[in-house]
């Protein structure tokens, strides 16, 4: 599986940390696997632990 067939969170639930980044967002309202360079939560260089994810192909808002 590719990074960018996944989305990822920050936070153990929720998307307070997403919400304010400039990190495309899935309809779940986590991070795409397209991360915007200089992101500071969500850069692979801000070496910060992600906290949740699922596949794209699982994505709970995709049916919303």
């Amino acid at each position: 599986m590719n990074i960018e067939d996944m989305h990822f969170g920050r936070s153990w639930e929720g998307t307070r940390l997403e919400d304010e980044c400039p990190c495309p967002k899935a309809p779940c309202g986590l991070v795409t696997g397209v991360l915007q360079s200089g992101c500071p939560e969500h850069d692979p260089m801000a070496a910060k632990t992600m906290r949740q994810g699922h596949s794209a192909a699982d994505c709970p808002g995709r049916d919303e």
